[in-house]
């Protein structure tokens, strides 16, 4: 089986209008929601192989806090999370190594939105800040999860936690 959980940036900083969109930061909200999304899916075992993110600042820190949470899980950078669709996720999985397992994703809306909304069973409009959405593939390859049957794990909000 594979899984993968994405989960959006957290909160981002608007402090300084003069920031590109790749250069807003986490705002402190943003770190503390994430923190506690992390410590959710420690408590409940679902540990990642790898965490791939966006190259935007507020995904990389994201990544990082949950990095640290699961002591030192490797951080890739795939520039596609940011700049392309909810089908280049597609692609970004069917490229993973199988020795991985379970893989986070740290990206942006719209795209996980529509991404997300592919595989649960209860539609959202909007996938919130710091947000996770975990889905497992009943596949031992990366290549066929596009194909592959599935089962959706869980949906959590740190607000609702």
């Amino acid at each position: 089986m594979k899984q993968v959980f994405v989960i959006r940036h957290g909160k981002s900083s608007w402090e300084n209008p003069h920031w590109k969109d790749i250069e807003r930061p986490l705002m402190k909200k943003g770190r503390k929601r994430t923190k506690k999304i992390a410590a959710f899916l420690k408590s409940n075992a679902y540990v990642p192989d790898l965490i791939l993110s966006s190259h935007a600042k507020r995904a990389l820190e994201t990544a990082g806090i949950l990095s640290e949470v699961f002591g030192g899980v490797p951080v890739d950078v795939e520039s596609v999370i940011y700049d392309g669709n909810e089908d280049d996720l597609d692609d970004v999985l069917m490229g993973l190594p199988d020795q991985v397992t379970t893989v986070f994703i740290v990206g942006h809306n719209p795209d996980l939105t529509d991404w997300v909304n592919r595989f649960k069973e209860e539609k959202i409009y909007h996938f919130p800040t710091s947000a996770v959405f975990g889905v497992r593939f009943l596949t031992d390859r990366w290549e066929d999860v596009a194909v592959a049957p599935y089962e959706e794990i869980l949906y959590a909000e740190p607000k609702k936690l």
